[in-house]
């Protein structure tokens, strides 16, 4: 979506009191309202100066005029363009939309957020087991790194139920919540359930009393990392 700027809303007012002024000129000068909307219209966007060259003259001050005025709201013009094209091209890229149109034809996923080594350690996973993954995250460039690495992902609050439904949710086989924040996972887990109910939905935890928290808010399964690792390097040292 593009946000318009202050500078762009002031382009746009000084366009429209160009055209406005344009027009008038023009039709001061031919008495037909159509004609001189046309002329004014056609001269801001650079379609011609004027259809007809021979108005250019002496005894048409007030085409002259409004030609002239025309140019400089043709200049206003082509700078409001430019910077809307600028604005849509620095906040999507080729690689982004390739993404969005995967995701609109996803079904039988897993949906992850968010974008961290142990869920891209898990994402890379399912993709060698063929299941197709789907990240979550509020950083766009988090986003863009792993679109780079060959996942669809998209940008977004995985607590917000919307931004769920649009990595589409409601067709999903699971759901992981491996945040660092456990009031976080809470918030996502609820919203997953509100979203697909019968989602399954695996959420990361880092005190074990917010295991009930987690439970309560209907995740199915609950994975404490730490305590994995924990345990793996115990066992390693009295084997």
């Amino acid at each position: 979506m593009v946000v318009l700027k202050l500078v762009h809303i002031l382009s746009i007012w000084l366009l429209l009191g160009i055209f406005a002024v344009s027009a008038v000129l023009a039709f001061l000068a031919v008495h037909n309202l159509a004609y001189a909307i046309i002329l004014s219209f056609l001269n801001i966007i650079g379609a011609s100066f004027p259809p007809s060259k021979s108005l250019v003259d002496a005894p048409n001050p007030f085409i002259l005029s409004s030609v002239a005025i025309g140019l400089v709201g043709n200049i206003a013009f082509t700078i409001l363009i430019t910077t809307i094209f600028y604005q849509l091209l620095s906040k999507t890229s080729i690689s982004e939309w390739v993404a969005k149109q995967k995701l609109s034809k996803m079904k039988s996923h897993v949906v992850i957020s968010p974008i961290n080594m142990l869920s891209m350690e898990l994402a890379k996973l399912l993709k060698s087991n063929k299941i197709p993954v789907v990240f979550i995250d509020e950083s766009r460039r988090k986003v863009r790194q792993a679109i780079h690495s060959g996942f669809v992902a998209m940008t977004g609050d995985a607590t917000n139920a919307s931004t769920l439904a649009r990595a589409r949710l409601g067709s999903a086989l699971a759901f992981f919540a491996l945040n660092d924040d456990d009031l976080k996972n809470v918030l996502a887990t609820i919203a997953a359930k509100r979203t697909n109910d019968k989602c399954s939905v695996i959420s990361r935890i880092s005190r074990i009393d917010d295991v009930p928290k987690l439970e309560r808010a209907g995740a199915r399964r609950i994975i404490l990392p730490e305590k994995a690792v924990g345990e793996e390097l115990g066992n390693y040292i009295i084997s």
